[in-house]
């Protein structure tokens, strides 16, 4: 899903039991990530491939990471802490 967060789009994919939030924008060209593919613990840029770790938001095919945000699921809601 797409969040907006104090003027931020924030990417949030849910991985495995708990929730992961990243930059809506691929470092590559800044496409939105929101519309990439979640493959196991990987996530796939739909426009380049480029591929990140969920858990860590290394870039996995490509040269640059991901900004990870803290997240977590609170009583089903998902918090994402964003200073």
């Amino acid at each position: 899903m797409l969040v907006r967060i104090d003027g931020n789009e924030i990417a949030v994919f849910a991985n495995g039991d708990s929730v992961v939030a990243f930059d809506n924008a691929c470092p590559h060209q800044g496409n939105p990530l929101v519309e990439g593919d979640v493959l196991g613990p990987t996530l796939v840029c739909a426009y380049h491939s480029w591929r990140f770790d969920l858990e860590t938001g290394a870039c996995l095919f490509g040269d640059e990471p991901l900004r990870l945000y803290p997240a977590e699921l609170r009583a089903g809601e998902v918090w994402i802490q964003v200073s």
